[in-house]
């Protein structure tokens, strides 16, 4: 579970967030986010092998042991340190090899872009570049060292950075034109995908959230009745006293603690709960009914159930909410038609993968991971 946990994925929600955002970068008819979710690996150009290293070639490049461990550290390094070699083996094995096979695909993509591009795609890459070095400097308020010190922490120079670029451009322009966007949904399959995915993905549950402070007239002692009250007149009031005292500043945990239930101890908060969902035993579905008709850090009360007083503050209000289908057509259709693209990526990449040497590329895979347990197993 550590390493399947370094190896998630960018899902719906972060495409829905990226379509049809104003002022994001294009490359062919995708946005940046988009293509960076196509699945380029390769997202820096790392610091050069140094010790002992395996290397894998790729045509007329190649991927080395280290630079693998340098990109899977920080997943594989706190792994290494808490499980036994055959554990540590079985979770790792898939993950370096799917980032390997990452580094493969790069590679691939970028020597089919070279092969294909016209003979004037240097002084257009170089081009492309200088506008793409121009964007960096600029997103850092125009200042060049600003921009400087955050190539370097990305683990380049200013060379390596334009050499960086030139292929991401490449080889993300060589995908725009590869990739045929022609397909077309009808208006039931639109419909379809809303009533799918409706609840998880154009839906925003409601929540409330409320803090409590309890008041049992049983447990009202003779030091707190006035002559001549009932302990029932009592409750009501010190719970007048105590709205008085929140009313002039006072602290509602602290005032919670002092009084009954098992809310006391933690200054009488309640956990935000779905509204209208019989979540919580009476009293509390009452309390939460009066709650939702209020704002937040507003307080009410003394409210009396069955002889008990309570005062309530409201914490959070979340009122649930949907899109409807009309607000969100243009949204799925983008979706919709991004998936369409995504399998002729991978149908794409798969035919290059395959003319690869898959048994080599096990090879390095398992020498990255032996590597990898000995280097951090003692971390």
């Amino acid at each position: 579970m550590l390493i399947r946990k370094g190896l998630c994925l960018v899902w719906l929600a972060a495409v829905l967030l990226c379509v049809g955002c104003g002022g994001k970068r294009k490359y062919g008819k995708y946005t940046e986010e988009q293509m960076q979710q196509i699945g380029l690996a390769n997202k820096y150009d790392l610091p050069a092998p140094s010790g002992n290293s395996m290397v894998l070639a790729v045509q007329s490049e190649t991927i080395s042991s280290d630079e693998i461990l340098t990109i899977t550290e920080q997943t594989l390094k706190l792994a290494a340190g808490q499980m036994d070699e055959t554990a540590f083996n079985a979770q790792a094995q898939p993950f370096v090899r799917d980032i390997i096979r990452g580094k493969i695909t790069d590679i691939l993509l970028y020597q089919q872009a070279r092969r294909t591009a016209p003979d004037t795609i240097d002084d257009m890459l170089e081009k492309a570049v200088d506008s793409e070095v121009n964007r960096f400097v600029t997103s850092y308020g125009n200042n060049y060292a600003l921009a400087e010190s955050k190539i370097k922490e990305m683990g380049m120079d200013w060379r390596s950075f334009k050499a960086y670029q030139k292929r991401l451009i490449m080889t993300q322009s060589y995908l725009s034109s590869t990739l045929k966007d022609e397909k077309r949904f009808s208006q039931q399959e639109l419909r379809n995908y809303y009533d799918q995915n409706k609840d998880d993905v154009f839906c925003k549950k409601g929540e409330v959230g409320f803090s409590l402070i309890a008041i049992w007239p049983e447990e009202i002692t003779v030091e707190q009745v006035a002559e001549g009250e009932t302990l029932q007149a009592a409750a009501k009031r010190i719970a007048g006293e105590l709205v008085k005292e929140l009313e002039n500043g006072a602290d509602f945990a602290e005032l919670a603690k002092q009084y009954h239930g098992d809310l006391a101890a933690i200054g009488g908060k309640v956990l935000p709960i779905e509204p209208s969902t019989n979540a919580m035993p009476e009293p509390y579905n009452s309390l939460e009914a009066t709650a939702i008709g209020m704002q937040p850090a507003q307080i009410e009360g003394p409210i009396e159930i069955d002889g008990h007083l309570f005062i309530l503050k409201l914490d959070t209000l979340v009122v649930a909410d949907c899109k409807s289908f009309e607000e969100v057509q243009q949204l799925i259709e983008q979706q919709l038609l991004f998936q369409h693209n995504q399998q002729q990526y991978k149908e794409l990449v798969n035919k290059l993968v395959m003319n690869s040497d898959l048994a080599q590329m096990d090879r390095f895979t398992e020498f990255c991971v032996n590597l990898a347990y000995r280097r951090w197993s003692q971390s």
